[in-house]
């Protein structure tokens, strides 16, 4: 058997093909399509893309935003644009197999919780660090959804009054620490210091934050200190949800969540100075997710053969 996964997030459709035996044999990308009928297109586009010569077993789709799992219905979102879109009933009809839907962390949880980073732990929180911030949350080995929508960490108010939110509120966490803040901090910067190191890594560039992530990793100093900025937000929100959830494992992932310690040291370093009691009580391990940004839409493969797999 082997299945597809689709992760859509604030700006790319990412899709792989999973195998039998849990590997990805082959991967698809493309921007994040941009109105509700056309997301659905855009996943049939995917899936006969990497279909070939296989039979499929299913679909997974795992979408940034709140999602109805139940009813495989993508409800709204801020970063992905379509309301009430009936995924699961559309692409059941127009793929003619089994098709999964849930929250894009969610999705990422599923992998990293079962093949990764977070094997074997009872409590796990998975936050996707990218254009927002997605999470999910694996309690006694399992997926907790609440009525549903659980996971929306990325949206508790940090800052009051603080900086505009794409949910329309104010001083959300995701202001303060994803890729949208990043590129904020980085034109900033740019416009103080237009003759520093950035400007030259960046080569003629937009300071996105793919750019400035791979200024960093070739070692620019200002784009390092930006990366390392926003890590140190990033963990300051951690540290309450840390407080909260108390986990024995913390898996990050996410495009930007994914470019490795140059930015997880800060979260770790951040997250155990903000920490409630932090004297008495032993941080929780924070990791990078081992399938990368990938994490989703493997997950999402999993997910459609598990419940292909049910009575």
């Amino acid at each position: 058997m082997s299945s597809v996964g689709v992760d859509i997030g604030g700006t790319k459709l990412l899709a792989v093909r999973l195998a039998d035996d849990a590997t990805v044999v082959d991967e698809y990308r493309t921007d994040t399509p941009n109105v509700g009928t056309t997301m659905v297109d855009s996943i049939v586009t995917a899936v006969d893309n990497l279909a070939g010569d296989d039979d499929l077993t299913g679909c997974g789709v795992g979408i940034a935003g709140l999602v109805d799992h139940e009813q495989g219905m993508f409800v709204w979102g801020p970063h992905v644009d379509g309301i009430n879109v009936d995924i699961k009933g559309e692409l059941s009809a127009r793929l003619g197999m089994h098709v999964a839907v849930d929250n894009d962390a969610n999705m990422g949880a599923v992998a990293e919780h079962r093949l990764g980073a977070g094997r074997g732990s009872e409590a796990m929180l998975m936050l996707n660090l990218g254009t927002g911030i997605g999470g999910a949350i694996v309690l006694g080995g399992a997926l907790y959804r609440g009525r549903g929508f659980a996971g929306e960490f990325g949206h508790t108010l940090l800052a009051q009054g603080g900086h505009s939110c794409s949910c329309g509120r104010r001083g959300c966490w995701e202001t303060e620490a994803a890729g949208p803040a990043l590129e904020r901090l980085a034109a900033e910067l740019i416009e103080s210091d237009p003759d520093g190191s950035l400007v030259t890594a960046l080569e003629g560039r937009v300071a996105s934050g793919p750019a400035i992530s791979e200024a960093a990793a070739a070692g620019d100093p200002q784009a390092t200190a930006l990366i390392t900025q926003i890590g140190r937000a990033f963990g300051r929100g951690l540290a309450s949800v840390v407080s909260i959830f108390d986990p024995d494992c913390v898996v990050i992932g996410g495009g930007l969540g994914s470019i490795g310690e140059t930015l997880l040291d800060p979260i770790r370093k951040s997250t155990a100075e903000a920490r409630y009691a932090a004297p008495y009580v032993a941080p929780p391990k924070i990791v990078g997710a081992e399938f990368g940004e990938r994490a989703g839409a493997v997950g999402a493969a999993l997910l459609a053969l598990d419940e292909v797999g049910q009575p």
